[in-house]
């Protein structure tokens, strides 16, 4: 039976743009498949594309060395070069696969930021993203979650990309039979101690009615929703957030509490991202402050926090500002450039050598309606001994991230 082509498989198209991109290649049939179809289709397809083969060995299983040697041979007949990246240090006891994988995306990252290679390719299946989407189901119902592995990705601003995401792990493994290829099967990718290992064998045994095709569907679905109430919460943001120059914004009771409730989530957490200065919050808490916000008027604090954002209610409105004491008090000392970005919020020009601290208990004057929180959270400028020039204090909106 002949090889299919790696587009019957895959959609490389976008690798038409690129110049350099690294593989992911750990010797399993995921990867190998994914490092035969990148050669095929680069030398079909884009024959200036340079293609770079990377392993990592985890260090944690005395056989990898000798697997990632392997995958180096089998780079080289494909006139492929190889590079063997090493997690070294002292290794976790527990949660060793979340740990890995980070050591492992930081390494591979690390390298592509170093030799300009623009674009990281990994292995993920269809199993994969079915897998994915069943353990979390178990945790969650959020679409972001539940979109599970994205095809387009990013690690440590270093982007990503998933050509086989669409294939499945069988077909896969056909080709390479077809190719005459061989592959490394790991351990631990059977070891039940794994929870990604214990859902792969449920999934192998279940019924008609929980598929690979089906939650690989959901994830597709969740995807679209996702991305569908995040145009809509930046639409909201633009049109109705109210922002001022002091640092905080005014968000209009009635307009908010009239749309869906996942909607009003997602623009709380994106206010409160930028208002905390840069804290991710949790749904959990996002729900108990949404839950605080719809209580009647004189029910409740007037007051609550959030990661680092303080939020307070009036009769037809709430505000979000940066909390004050969250703020690190250690001054910022304006570089040679003349400009800094202070608590993610403001952009300050002074002369270099200019202490930037919050204003605690000298609140600014600024004009308007400002809570005095907010006046606490305000950059506090002070020049060095004999230093004059322009002091310029930029607050940076959501409304135009």
């Amino acid at each position: 039976m002949p090889a299919a082509p790696p587009e019957a498989l895959a959609d490389f198209s976008p690798l038409l743009s690129e110049r350099h991109v690294a593989l992911a290649v750990s010797g399993g049939s995921d990867s190998m498949a994914l490092l035969r179809l990148s050669a095929q289709w680069a030398s079909t397809h884009h024959p200036g594309l340079r293609l770079s083969v990377l392993t990592v060995d985890h260090g944690l299983r005395a056989a990898a060395a000798e697997e990632a040697a392997t995958v180096g041979r089998w780079a080289e007949a494909l006139g492929l070069p190889h590079h063997v990246l090493r997690w070294e240090g002292p290794k976790p006891e527990s949660g060793i696969q979340a740990r890995a994988r980070a050591a492992r995306y930081g390494l591979l990252t690390g390298w592509c930021r170093a030799e300009g290679a623009g674009l990281l390719l990994t292995g993920h299946t269809q199993d994969d993203q079915a897998e994915t989407v069943l353990m979390r189901l178990s945790r969650t119902l959020s679409p972001e979650s539940l979109s599970g592995i994205p095809r387009h990705g990013a690690w440590d601003g270093l982007p990503l990309f998933r050509p086989l995401l669409g294939a499945t792990r069988a077909d896969l493994r056909a080709h390479l039979t077809a190719l005459g290829q061989a592959w490394v099967d790991d351990p631990s990718n059977i070891d039940p101690r794994f929870e990604r290992v214990r859902v792969r064998t449920a999934l192998a045994t279940r019924d008609d009615t929980i598929t690979r095709e089906r939650l690989a569907a959901l994830a597709e679905a969740s995807a679209r929703t996702a991305t569908l109430l995040e145009r809509c919460a930046r639409s909201w943001i633009s049109q109705h957030l109210q922002e001022d120059v002091a640092g905080l914004c005014h968000v209009p009771a009635e307009a908010f509490h009239v749309i869906p409730s996942a909607l009003r989530q997602r623009i709380l957490a994106h206010v409160i991202r930028h208002y905390s200065g840069g804290g991710q919050p949790e749904a959990d808490e996002i729900r108990r402050v949404l839950g605080w916000l719809g209580a009647a008027p004189g029910q409740g604090a007037p007051r609550c926090t959030l990661g680092g954002a303080l939020l307070g209610r009036r009769q037809k409105s709430f505000w979000i500002t940066r909390e004050p004491g969250r703020i690190d008090p250690t001054p910022l000392r304006v570089p040679d450039s003349g400009t800094i970005l202070w608590d993610g919020r403001f952009r300050i020009t002074a002369p270099p050598g200019a202490a930037v601290t919050p204003a605690a208990t000298r609140p600014v004057p600024v004009a308007g309606d400002v809570p005095a929180p907010a006046r606490r959270a305000y950059p506090h400028v002070e020049l060095p001994p004999g230093a004059f020039g322009p002091v310029a204090v930029a607050f940076l909106p959501l409304a135009c991230r």
